[in-house]
């Protein structure tokens, strides 16, 4: 980058034989402003390849042979190189010494009586030791509790042992507080009238009526006893062909639950025929022909 016309611009490099490498037996020489590898003229004596002893360079660079030609380039400096003040020491960053302020340790702070040096993060720092219920005396109805390392007086903790409840109810813990409650009463805290039983209705204890049963219920004739939803109850009798009687030519049949009397299918064997006849079954009815 140069300046043109004051403003910079990017311009190419002159050319030189800095970047030129020419064959053996040839040596860069600028002809006409460009670098070219010519012979050497037998009557021009050979000139030694330049070095670092030929070159004197500012204090804090030194001489690098590059691309064959000595060049002052800057020293690489090392911590060795640099002085710190008092509470910094040198650290490399980026190849560059610096000096950076020491990293104080608890070794390094003296903390005043009553606390303690601990590290927050890398500083160290002074504070307060912590204390502990052993070191404080609460007033009468409250007790010490740590709350964040510090101890503190606070209300003690009631329990049932210390609530009066009026009678029905009873103490119970409500987490960490007493509460009366009525208490929950069972079939035990309830007398029943004659005829009924106590069962519990949820939480509560009722007295209902005791479940009858058959055994408890005499039926009129032709009826008979069932239970219907946990109650007995008399129902007509279910018939059955022997309590029937049907008449001549027919017979009882079940007809689903009732008992009916239907005409007797007659066969062969139900009918006599006269002589020279036989008898055959005409559909359902025997007939002799």
């Amino acid at each position: 980058c140069h300046m043109v016309s004051g403003w910079p611009q990017c311009v190419p490099p002159r050319p030189s034989c800095d970047n030129v490498r020419c064959h053996k037996g040839t040596m860069c020489h600028m002809v006409s402003g460009w670098p070219q590898c010519v012979h050497p003229r037998p009557s021009v004596r050979a000139v030694p390849a330049p070095s670092c002893s030929d070159l004197t360079c500012a204090p804090g660079d030194t001489c690098q042979v590059l691309q064959g030609w000595p060049r002052c380039v800057p020293m690489a400096l090392t911590c060795q190189d640099l002085s710190c003040p008092p509470g910094s020491t040198c650290r490399m960053e980026k190849s560059t010494p610096r000096c950076v302020p020491m990293a104080l340790t608890c070794q390094d702070l003296t903390c005043p009586p009553g606390s303690t040096c601990q590290m927050d993060g890398a500083t160290p720092r002074c504070i307060p030791i912590a204390q502990s219920c052993q070191d404080l005396t609460c007033p009468p109805g409250s007790t010490c509790r740590m709350e964040k390392s510090t101890p503190r007086c606070v209300p003690m903790a009631l329990t049932c042992q210390d609530l009066t409840c009026p009678p029905g109810s009873t103490c119970r813990m409500d987490r960490t507080t007493p509460r009366c409650v009525p208490i929950k009463l069972t079939c035990q805290d309830l007398t029943c009238p004659p005829g009924s039983t106590c069962q519990m209705d949820g939480a509560t204890p009722r007295c209902i009526p005791i479940a009858q049963s058959c055994q408890d219920l005499t039926c009129p004739p032709g009826s008979t006893c069932r239970m219907e939803k946990s109650t007995p109850r008399c129902v007509p009798m279910a018939l059955t062909c022997q309590d029937l009687t049907c008449p001549p030519g027919s017979t009882c049949r079940m007809d689903r639950t009732t008992p009916r009397c239907v005409p007797i299918k007659l066969t062969c064997q139900d009918l006599t025929c006269p002589p020279g006849s036989t008898c055959q079954m005409d559909g359902a009815t025997p007939r002799c022909i």
